[in-house]
């Protein structure tokens, strides 16, 4: 591959009018065949910002449209029964909160959410495991009929666990896919 040299010459006084338009001119030409980046300059600003409700509008179809699907499979719904429905509102609310973050660019706060929501989950998971230990800790019956509601709430424990932190991790994952697919938009 050949290395090519290019000199510029710096205008001077001494140099007659037309020779420096010509150079100026030259410079341009480099410039633009060399593929500077130029700024890109939007006259009607109105149109970027439809383009990216356009865009957010047909990405928050395609979560409802996974929602509904898991809400037709009976799936949807089971985060919320029990013990672990308030904790799991909570879940839901700040996902909201971020999709609205979303929608007006608030980057900085969707970022803020999708860590913290994970921690809400998380949160979760203890109360559940707590719930799980505490009841298997009143255990130590051999009579199958107290051993039934042990093993119960210990189930019921479970359920407020790994419900909380799938519900977590799944909010986390979608406001960071929106916060990927549509944070560095600019047009």
């Amino acid at each position: 591959m050949a290395l090519t040299t290019i000199h510029l010459i710096a205008h001077s006084e001494s140099q007659p009018t037309a020779e420096r338009a010509s150079t100026g001119a030259y410079v341009t030409r480099l410039r633009s065949k060399l593929g500077r980046p130029q700024s890109i300059e939007y006259s009607d600003s109105s149109s970027v910002h439809t383009s990216f409700l356009s865009r957010a509008v047909v990405l928050q179809a395609i979560g409802a449209a996974v929602v509904v699907g898991l809400w037709i499979a009976g799936l949807a719904g089971k985060p919320f029964e029990g013990n672990n429905g308030p904790l799991c509102w909570i879940i839901v609310g700040m996902g909201m909160l971020g999709i609205g973050c979303v929608f007006a660019q608030r980057w900085n706060d969707v970022q803020w959410l999708a860590t913290h929501v994970v921690r809400i989950g998380l949160l979760g998971t203890v109360v559940g495991l707590i719930i799980a230990f505490s009841a298997a800790a009143q255990g130590g019956s051999t009579n199958p009929d107290e051993i039934k509601p042990m093993i119960a709430a210990v189930v019921n424990g479970m359920y407020v666990s790994l419900y909380a932190t799938l519900l977590g991790i799944g909010t986390n994952l979608w406001l960071k896919v929106n916060l990927r697919l549509l944070g560095n938009f600019h047009g």
